[in-house]
């Protein structure tokens, strides 16, 4: 997707108009300088030709292989109560909302003006934050929600095709790669705390509160499967329910 002059950006607002659905399945054509109301800044990007990987490229930078279908929870840090349900997807690597106007243009919103959203595909949904960790805004899937949350961050790592023939041995791949790499986080009061797959991570980061440390110590006493990213969720899930 290459990005047009942002010069163009008065042009297409009044000549573009985005196709949506309202969420009593009521389809609505938007103007684009009404879509998602308070917008200041949209950027400009012509259009996508597909987020499949090209060639024997394997994985990719974007959340789904096609247009999902997204709708808006939280927009300047206001409840949206009403929102419109877009095509749409999110680049993972960028970190950026790429929405599909009708005529196949794809804009992508000011990620700061965003808090959190909705995404479905093939009826599976998954919840955004935007979470600041170290000065820098990030969307980050949620897993779980209460007084504390899990929110995993997902960074992309490129890797370009490395084979190495070494006659007895082979190295490497002889294909270029998106690598999907996850960092967790648990959030008390917006703030996050970093942790990792591990009992004694999450104990750590609730040391301090003797009511959902004694909640998560009895979880885990009943719970011997691995500790994994569901195990994490439904450990954060447990912790709320004694809140």
């Amino acid at each position: 997707m290459k990005k047009a002059p942002l010069a163009l950006l008065a042009f297409i607002s009044i000549t573009v108009s985005l196709y949506a659905q309202d969420s009593a399945g009521v389809v609505q054509t938007t103007h684009i300088a009404n879509i998602l109301d308070n917008y200041n800044k949209l950027n400009t990007y012509f259009v996508a030709t597909g987020f499949r990987p090209v060639g024997t490229t394997v994985g990719s930078p974007y959340l789904y292989d096609d247009w999902g279908r997204l709708w808006i929870d939280s927009m300047e840090n206001k409840p949206v109560k009403h929102s419109m349900v877009y095509d749409a997807n999110l680049d993972l690597e960028k970190n950026l909302l790429i929405i599909r106007a009708r005529d196949g243009k794809t804009f992508t919103p000011e990620s700061h003006y965003i808090q959190a959203f909705h995404m479905v595909k093939n009826d599976v949904a998954a919840y955004f934050l935007n979470v600041n960790t170290a000065g820098r805004s990030q969307f980050m899937q949620l897993l779980a929600k209460g007084k504390y949350s899990l929110v995993k961050a997902t960074k992309i790592k490129f890797e370009r095709a490395n084979f190495v023939d070494k006659g007895v041995t082979q190295i490497g791949h002889n294909y270029d790669e998106y690598k999907r790499e996850y960092t967790y986080f648990l959030l008390k009061d917006g703030m996050p705390t970093k942790v990792s797959l591990k009992r004694k991570s999450f104990l750590s980061a609730i040391g301090k509160d003797p009511a959902a440390l004694a909640a998560a110590k009895k979880f885990l006493d009943s719970n011997n499967a691995s500790f994994d990213e569901q195990t994490a969720a439904d450990l954060v899930n447990a912790i709320n329910q004694k809140e």
